[in-house]
């Protein structure tokens, strides 16, 4: 017990179903030396079912600070997926922690939308409890935080719009930027101005206000990214 390594070594070899070797594997592991933060992820795979053994990963999250949680939250999104309830204790550390730090909120947020098409994460469920938290405790900046967070979310769905039609033009990637800046300068002509600035997808910290249609652009890829230049709202421009 004092190898704290060995512990997700132990606790995949205890036979679940039964209930005294689960009831003495989970005393010992009380008593075991406390894992780093990289192992406790290996706690919340499908492996184990046990409501204690993945409590007791969230405990060993809580050490982390906000930096070194970003590093994870990929991952701790798709545990997600493994959890018994909306409201588990993962998500609910996840809503809460994010909460307090608008870019562990836009990362939490981004990661969700990676991941839509593994339905791992109901969003709006997930942040449930921030947005009643936020009015309350973090007054206006709780509500301007929250509504950051929904003008990303009308965003990257515009931004889906875009990629399927653009996708859907055959020909080369000169076409396919063509039909780019028409959209842009045309039917989705809104997201050239933005009528309150939206926190950057990929840095938080910039705040952007539109899009800059001449100077954005398709990579030369089989899944042709999107390369989008914004506004910032400091003056410059952002990509």
């Amino acid at each position: 017990m004092s190898e704290k390594r060995a512990l997700t070594k132990f606790l995949r070899s205890v036979e679940w179903s039964d209930v005294q070797e689960a009831k003495q594997a989970l005393e010992l592991m009380g008593q075991w030396e406390m894992i780093d933060v990289c192992d406790a992820l290996e706690l919340l795979s499908p492996v184990f079912e046990s409501e204690e053994v993945r409590a007791y990963a969230v405990r060993v999250l809580q050490r982390a600070d906000d930096e070194e949680l970003q590093c994870y939250l990929l991952q701790l999104v798709q545990a997600l997926q493994f959890e018994h309830s909306d409201k588990s204790r993962l998500s609910q550390f996840l809503v809460e922690r994010s909460s307090r730090n608008i870019e562990l909120a836009s990362f939490l947020r981004c990661s969700e939308d990676n991941l839509l098409h593994w339905k791992l994460l109901d969003f709006l469920k997930a942040v449930v409890p921030f947005m009643e938290l936020a009015p309350t405790e973090y007054g206006e900046d709780g509500s301007k935080l929250w509504q950051s967070l929904v003008h990303q979310t009308e965003l990257v769905a515009q931004l889906g719009t875009i990629m399927r039609e653009v996708g859907a033009i055959r020909g080369n990637t000169q076409k396919k930027i063509e039909k780019l800046r028409q959209l842009l300068y045309g039917l989705l002509s809104e997201l050239t101005y933005f009528e309150e600035p939206v926190r950057s997808l990929l840095a938080s910290s910039v705040l952007i206000t539109g899009i800059v249609p001449s100077e954005s652009s398709i990579f030369k890829s089989a899944l042709h990214p999107l390369c989008l230049t914004f506004r910032t709202a400091s003056g410059g421009t952002a990509r």
